[in-house]
């Protein structure tokens, strides 16, 4: 394991080489520029003034970006040419090792993106000085909006990395209006089948699902494709080195999800 860690550093700081300003090597550098702040808040900002001609709409979903910065850049652009997609969720893993230089490069990247985007955080954006960045970056590790009247919430789950329990108090509190909506959609990093969690939280988690009527949980963090049907769905998209993303098509009561692999 700490043969794959030095591996990753080394291929990090190749590719920032690349980049215009060196690589900043040190873990407790966490001095997020004043632009790069409140990113959430700023897009659900944006969103107020995206207004779906129909109870029909898609959104993205793109996750674990690690270094693959090119594969980023690829599946951006390819979204920006989508005028059908109207928003994108990331669903974590931003940086590698949670260095202050990663998430700069994920945030300038980003920036291209000619859409709201809206990040949940995973086990790697919690490495070194992570948590302190993201939440400076972006904001809260747990929230929720709504679009079309359907509500999206954005869960962190990660456990080991934490060390804390995922708060789920929180996710039951915040589906519990979900009579209110035509669908609702939960986010988190990792899947409820992974290891990473303890046995009991994945039962917390899908049960959470369950008895909130939950349409579908989707998920990053195995690298891997999956799609499982159910009362409620469960969606896990690849890493981002696949050059491959997800796009779920809503409809009133019902959706759609299509991978796509560039």
């Amino acid at each position: 394991m700490k043969i794959l860690k030095i591996i990753a550093l080394i291929a990090i700081t190749l590719t920032f080489t690349n980049c215009d300003h060196l690589f900043e090597f040190s873990v407790y550098e966490a001095n997020v520029k004043p632009g790069q702040k409140n990113t959430t808040a700023k897009n659900l900002k944006l969103l107020e003034d995206i207004k779906a001609e129909s109870q029909d709409f898609k959104f993205a979903f793109i996750t674990d970006v690690h270094y693959f910065y090119d594969d980023l850049k690829a599946v951006i652009d390819d979204i920006n040419k989508r005028d059908d997609v109207l928003f994108v969720i990331f669903g974590g893993d931003i940086a590698d090792q949670a260095l202050l230089k990663e998430y700069d490069i994920f945030h300038e990247i980003m920036t291209k993106l000619k859409k709201p985007y809206f990040t949940v955080i995973g086990n790697h954006d919690y490495n070194s000085n992570g948590a302190f960045i993201y939440k400076q970056m972006f904001g809260d590790y747990n929230y929720s909006f709504e679009f079309n009247n359907n509500k999206f919430v954005l869960f962190d789950n990660i456990y080991l990395e934490s060390d804390e329990e995922p708060d789920f108090d929180w996710l039951s509190s915040e589906l519990s209006d979900n009579s209110k909506f035509n669908q609702v959609f939960s986010f988190a990093h990792i899947p409820p089948i992974s290891d990473d969690i303890t046995p009991e939280m994945q039962e917390t988690y899908k049960s959470t699902m369950i008895d909130n009527n939950v349409s579908l949980s989707v998920h990053g963090h195995t690298h891997t494709y999956s799609y499982e049907q159910g009362d409620v769905s469960y969606l896990t998209i690849p890493a981002l080195k696949d050059t491959a993303y997800g796009i779920i098509s809503v409809q009133n009561n019902a959706f759609n999800v299509e991978l796509i692999e560039l």
